[in-house]
């Protein structure tokens, strides 16, 4: 029997870990450090307290080590299945279950798919949906990146350094990244960029090979040996719909902000999966408040 169980590793979780078991509850995290999102990030350069940036993985590792010199466990298991139970939460995992007074659902985000012919046959032969992961193998080779935000804006830098020619389709009309990284990739000598993209296919034999698209009215093909999508992500609600719990219009889990409950009594949510801004820093404010609402349900 545990006070508080955490359901998932990212910077949410691991900050209400940290908080738990510093404020003397028996708490355990469940899930891997490195499946989140801030692991597969690359460099962030906004996080503060690091003026030269750090990998993700790093902060990652640093959030792990912190939260269990505090006492709080760390359990790399998938959660299968939650139910409530009698006042108490029961949470099967693929080897085991626990107990616990209180849950914090911290199941962050997955990457969203370009739903189109190719993509699935060729996932992990061409086909990514993490740069900083990837990038190594495609050295010297041309690749593709396919999206509009901040993650596309981030691969492009990371696989400009990397490929010898970097093709970014963006499905909008203008990239939609931060200014720092827009003046970069303005600077960059192997990639082009073409707006208003509407990916329609991947081609291969064994290994990716093309993309074809339409843009401007015209359908075209690009020869590549890679596909990076960065299509943004969408929540993993899977566990808090078994739960009951409510969700907003956009499909993310439904919270009070202030104090991160759910309509569910003694179920707490934090991170991506509640949407809104999609930051590290605004997911450790978040998983702060739940550990502290957690806490406070408990007593």
């Amino acid at each position: 029997m545990y006070d508080v169980i955490i359901i998932g590793a990212g910077p949410a979780g691991l900050t209400a870990g940290m908080y738990c078991a510093r404020g003397g509850k028996k708490a355990l995290i469940l899930g891997s450090v490195y499946g989140s999102q801030q692991s597969m990030g690359g460099l962030y350069e906004n996080y503060p307290g690091f003026p030269d940036g750090i990998q993700g993985i790093e902060l990652s590792e640093r959030m792990r080590d912190q939260a269990e010199k505090y006492g709080a466990e760390l359990n790399e298991e998938l959660a299968l299945k939650v139910v409530s139970l009698n006042g108490f939460f029961r949470v099967k995992t693929e080897g085991w279950e626990y107990q616990a007074k209180a849950l914090i659902l911290a199941t962050g985000a997955s990457h969203r798919k370009l739903l189109v012919p190719g993509e699935e046959e060729y996932a992990t032969r061409g086909v990514s949906y993490c740069a900083y992961c990837d990038g190594s193998l495609f050295r010297n080779k041309v690749v593709a990146v396919v999206g509009y935000g901040n993650g596309a804006a981030r691969a492009v830098l990371y696989l400009s350094g990397l490929c010898q020619k970097v093709h970014l389709l963006n499905v909008r009309e203008e990239l939609v990244a931060e200014a720092v990284y827009i003046d970069r990739i303005d600077s960059l000598t192997n990639l082009t960029v073409l707006q208003g993209v509407e990916p329609v296919r991947i081609l291969g034999d064994g290994f990716v090979t093309a993309i074809e698209f339409r843009a401007r009215g015209r359908e075209r093909s690009l020869k590549v040996d890679g596909v990076f999508v960065e299509m943004g992500v969408s929540p993993n609600v899977e566990l808090a719909a078994d739960l009951g719990v409510d969700l907003t219009k956009g499909g993310f889990v439904k919270v009070n902000r202030l104090t991160q409950e759910t309509n569910v009594p003694g179920v707490f949510a934090a991170g991506d999966v509640t949407g809104g801004r999609m930051q590290v820093t605004t997911a450790v404010g978040a998983g702060t408040s739940a550990a502290i609402s957690a806490m406070r349900y408990i007593q």
